[in-house]
């Protein structure tokens, strides 16, 4: 078996220490195996990663899914007031539109102007606290 010189690029002999035409000593060396000790560390750095995650995995789910918020409220920890919310204290028969819906003629509740001077609701308060969460903003178990 011949193997070029790696200066020259003259044939060489397996078995010859130098080459032939220029003189230039071998310098082949073989990859180094991997020895039984490096193999051992690998596979226990992958054993120990494995177990690693399979903790972290098992701890995440013991956790559960966490606090959801409340549905009402939507992690806001207020309800606001549907009849007042936008400045308008709207008249409880007639629903704001200043028309008695009975008759089609003026309101007699509101005479016509569709508001009031207090929200019939909420009592002038459109801002409380959520009465499914008590203000906590998070869903109740």
């Amino acid at each position: 078996m011949s193997l070029p010189c790696p200066s020259c690029g003259a044939a060489m002999a397996a078995s010859d220490p130098a080459c032939p035409s220029c003189g230039q000593a071998k310098s082949f060396s073989r990859p180094k195996a991997a020895s039984s000790d490096d193999v051992l560390q690998y596979v226990k750095l992958v054993g120990i990663l494995v177990v690693v995650v399979v903790v972290v995995v098992i701890i995440a789910g013991m956790m559960g899914p966490g606090a959801q918020t409340c549905t009402d409220c939507r992690g806001k920890k207020v309800t606001i007031c549907d009849n007042c919310a936008d400045g308008i204290n709207k008249c409880s028969y007639c629903k704001g539109s200043g028309v008695d819906p009975g008759t089609f003629s003026t309101c007699l509740k509101c005479s016509g102007k569709g508001g009031t001077p207090a929200c019939w609701k909420c009592g002038g308060r459109p801002k409380t606290a959520c009465p499914t969460c008590k203000g906590t903003g998070l869903k109740p178990e």
